[in-house]
């Protein structure tokens, strides 16, 4: 059945695409792409998820290859009960070794400390992205490996892959197979985004697989572009 549910998320993007154009993420839903901003270019997102919670990124372009940012996680902002700030602010930041040309795909580097929900921090990451032109549509593929544990650096990395689908420049379908490793912790995520120019609203569903994992949730991703 978890073999069915991971079949449908993931070839959802590729069978909805009739018609697309090159699509521009930072992530799927929770996996990381191997993209990056442009010099100049300021990325903020909020994460709305259950239980009242808010994951707030900001991301600045510091070059075309590298971008800088942090992340803060507030638990419990919505609805009743107390307040909890995960402080303080975690660093994040990723680095394009390579673009996405000819037989080469897109590398990079990075580090995302902040998590969310029932999904722990990436930490170090490698992504991972190929762009395959499909006539007028283009898919978009990307696997990770990542690792938070840094005192036996390499002990315990996780995997994680899926795709994206520009139906057109502004709306794209995601789906992902994150942790694909982990028995306590892994995900089936699925998710749409429209772009309103600067802002970018999208939908995601996250099931649970893992045996510490909420089922089922709905997450809700507000993010804000400009340049400076």
């Amino acid at each position: 059945m978890k073999k069915l549910i991971l079949l449908v998320f993931l070839l959802a993007p590729a069978v909805c695409m009739a018609m697309g154009e090159q699509a521009r993420n930072l992530e799927l839903i929770d996996v990381p792409t191997a993209n990056t901003l442009v010099k100049g270019e300021v990325n903020y997102d909020a994460k709305f998820y259950e239980g009242g919670g808010i994951l707030n990124r900001i991301y600045v372009g510091v070059f075309d290859r590298l971008m800088i940012g942090c992340g803060l996680n507030i638990e419990n902002l919505i609805g009743e009960g107390n307040v909890s700030v995960d402080l303080p602010p975690t660093f994040a930041g990723r680095i394009r070794l390579t673009d996405d040309r000819d037989s080469i795909p897109a590398i990079t580097i990075g580090y995302e400390g902040e998590g969310y929900m029932d999904s722990p921090a990436k930490g170090a990451f490698l992504a991972l992205t190929k762009e395959i032109s499909m006539g007028g549509a283009f898919l978009q593929l990307t696997g990770d490996a990542y690792t938070n544990e840094f005192t036996h650096f390499g002990k315990d990395i996780n995997f994680a892959a899926g795709l994206a689908a520009a139906i057109t420049r502004d709306f794209v379908i995601s789906s992902e197979y994150d942790g694909i490793l982990e028995k306590d912790y892994s995900h089936i995520n699925a998710g749409v985004a429209y772009f309103f120019d600067p802002i970018e609203i999208s939908i995601d569903v996250k099931y649970g697989l893992g045996r510490d994992d909420v089922k089922l949730a709905r997450v809700l991703n507000i993010k804000y572009i400009n340049y400076f």
